[in-house]
C-alpha cells in the first residue's frame, strides 16, 4: 500500500509550492478574461493540478538508487497489445463455478494493475469534459498522449537520469489509460450534476468582474511596481555611465532612491495614465482603469491628487518612520521630542490608512480615501460579449 500512499504524500508536500508558482499566471489570466477569480473555479483548477501531480508521482516514485538500477536485468518494455488479458487467463484463480474465488481473484495483480491504470485516468476524462468542455475524440486523444508521456518518461529512464529504465513501459498501459479517460468522459454527467457548469461559472464570473475588488487592484499594483523595478534598474545602470550623474547624485544614495521613486511615480501613475485615459500597464493587464467623475477623460490634476495622497504623502511618511531611529537617539532633547511627536503623528496617519482599507473590505465599498479626495474611481473595462464561448 505504501507504493501508492508515498507518491500521494509527496504530491501533498510539493503541491503548495507548485500552486504558488502557477498562481500568479492563473490569477492574471482569470482577471484579464473575467475580472474575478471564483472560488469554485480555483477549486477545480487547483484540484486538477493536484491530480496531475499525483498521477505523475505514481508513475515515477519511489526512486531507487542509481547503483541499484544499474544491476537490474528485468524486462523494461512490453509491446504486446492486450497481453494483460492473456496474463489474467493464465494466472487468475477465478472459477466462475466457485463464488469463493471471486474476492481472491480481485486481489491479484493481474486484475489490480489494469484496473489501477484505468482508474488513474478516469479523473482526467472527467476534468476535460466538465471544465474544459472537450469533445469525446479530443478526450481520447488527450488521454492517449498523456499516457504516452508517462510511458516515455519510464522508458527514458526518467529523462536519462538513470542508467536504464527502472519501471516497465507497457503498451497495455496506453490502452488501459486511454480507456480510463473514455470512462471518465462517460460518467462525467453522473459525477458533476450537483456542481455548477462551466457556462454558469463563466456567467457568474462576468457578473462579479464588473465590480473591481481590492485584490484585483492589488494585482495591478504588483504588476506596475514590477515594471517600475525593472525600468528603474535599467535607467540607474545607464545613468551610472554619465559622469555628471556620478558626481551629483551617486554620493547620496538616500537622495538617489527618493528621487527615482518620485520620478517613477510621476511617470507611471500620473503622466502615463493621462495619455492612456486612466490605464497603467498593470491595470491594462487585469482590465481596469481609473476614471474621473463626470468626465470622459481623466485630468492630470486629478491623477496628481490621487497618487500624490497615496504615494507621495505616504511615501514621505514611510521614509520618515524608517529613518527616524537616529533622530530619536539624538542627544538633543528638543530634537528627540519633535521627532517623537512626528513619529506618533505618522503612525496615526498610517493607522488611518489601514483602517480605511479595512473598512472598505468589511463594508465592500470600493473607494478609498485618496479616490474620494481626487473624485476618481476604478472601473472594469471587461465587456461581456453575448453568446461568448468558453475556452
Amino acid at each position: 500500500m505504501s507504493v501508492y500512499t508515498m507518491p500521494i504524500k509527496t504530491a501533498i508536500i510539493v503541491f503548495p509550492f507548485l500552486a504558488l508558482a502557477i498562481s500568479f499566471v492563473l490569477v492574471i489570466r482569470e482577471y484579464r478574461k473575467y475580472g474575478t477569480f471564483l472560488l469554485w473555479r480555483a477549486v477545480v483548477l487547483y484540484s486538477f493540478v493536484f491530480y496531475l501531480l499525483c498521477a505523475y508521482f505514481l508513475i515515477i516514485l519511489p526512486l531507487p538508487p542509481r547503483a541499484e538500477v544499474a544491476q537490474y536485468t528485468s524486462q523494461y518494455l512490453e509491446l504486446r497489445p492486450f497481453h494483460f488479458v492473456q496474463r489474467f487467463l493464465q494466472e487468475t484463480v477465478l472459477n466462475l463455478h466457485d463464488p469463493q474465488t471471486f474476492v481472491p481473484a480481485l486481489r491479484q495483480n493481474v486484475v489490480l494493475e489494469p484496473v489501477f491504470n484505468m482508474l488513474l485516468f478516469v479523473p482526467f476524462g472527467v476534468y476535460l469534459r466538465y471544465y474544459y468542455k472537450v469533445s469525446f475524440k479530443k478526450v481520447v486523444l488527450a488521454s492517449f498522449l498523456l499516457s504516452l508521456f508517462f510511458e516515455l518518461t519510464q522508458l527514458s529512464s526518467l529523462y536519462f537520469i538513470y542508467p536504464r529504465p527502472y519501471r516497465l513501459a507497457d503498451v497495455n498501459d496506453l490502452i488501459n489509460n486511454t480507456f480510463g479517460g473514455i470512462v471518465g468522459y462517460a460518467v462525467t454527467p453522473m459525477l458533476t450534476f450537483l456542481f455548477p457548469t462551466r457556462d454558469e461559472m463563466d456567467e457568474r464570473a462576468y457578473e462579479k468582474g464588473q465590480s473591481v475588488s481590492l485584490f484585483r487592484r492589488f494585482v495591478a499594483f504588483c504588476l506596475d511596481w514590477l515594471m517600475i523595478s525593472v525600468v528603474q534598474s535599467i535607467l540607474i545602470f545607464l545613468a551610472n555611465f554619465i559622469p555628471q550623474y556620478k558626481e551629483w547624485i551617486a554620493p547620496y544614495p538616500l537622495l538617489e532612491q527618493r528621487l527615482w521613486f518620485f520620478f517613477m511615480v510621476l511617470l507611471v501613475f500620473m503622466i502615463l495614465p493621462t495619455l492612456t485615459n486612466g490605464e497603467t500597464l498593470g491595470k491594462k493587464i487585469v482590465r481596469i482603469k481609473v476614471v474621473e467623475e463626470q468626465r470622459e477623460k481623466i485630468r492630470f490634476k486629478s491623477l496628481v491628487v490621487r497618487y500624490g495622497y497615496l504615494y507621495i504623502v505616504y511615501g514621505i511618511i514611510s521614509s520618515f518612520l524608517a529613518g527616524s531611529a537616529d533622530l530619536l537617539n539624538s542627544s538633543n532633547r528638543m530634537l528627540q521630542l519633535v521627532t517623537l511627536m512626528l513619529f506618533l503623528f505618522c503612525l496615526f496617519l498610517l493607522f488611518l490608512f489601514v483602517l480605511n482599507v479595512g473598512y472598505v473590505l468589511v463594508r465592500r465599498k470600493r473607494r478609498l480615501f485618496y479616490e474620494k479626495a481626487s473624485h476618481t474611481y476604478t472601473i472594469s473595462t471587461i465587456k461581456r460579449v453575448k453568446n461568448a464561448e468558453s475556452n
